[in-house]
């Protein structure tokens, strides 16, 4: 009867370790997720704080610059329709960055997110 309650001593004790475990890499996982949304919220919402703000910048320095070149070719629609155009170009040039700038973003999302595991 010795060895039969030894052995079921050990497989409790080896229940009691397992649910253990599972409850630890439950409670890790839900940390984990849990940094990993703080810190993507928190890069969007610096991202959106100081989009917004350059924006507003880009906005003024648009006009500023229309009108001086407005004034310099003596036509102020002209001088709108350029940094339109400036605008324009820009906006081809980002668009055929696309791929790049994915790639970038994915690549820091992939250090924040794979190498912070040794972290916790």
């Amino acid at each position: 009867m010795s060895v039969i309650n030894s052995i079921q001593q050990t497989s409790e004790k080896a229940i009691e370790k397992s649910e253990e475990f599972i409850k630890n890499s439950e409670n890790y996982y839900k940390l984990k997720i849990f940094q990993v949304l703080t810190s993507s919220l928190s890069l969007v919402f610096n991202f959106a704080m100081v989009g917004i703000f350059m924006l507003i910048a880009f906005i003024f320095l648009a006009v500023a610059t229309s009108s001086i070149i407005g004034k310099a070719l003596n036509n102020p629609f002209l001088g709108y329709v350029s940094v339109a155009i400036i605008f324009f170009l820009f906006a081809l040039l980002a668009y055929s960055g696309r791929k790049k700038i994915e790639n970038l973003v994915i690549q820091n999302l992939s250090k924040k997110y794979f190498d912070d595991e040794d972290n916790l």
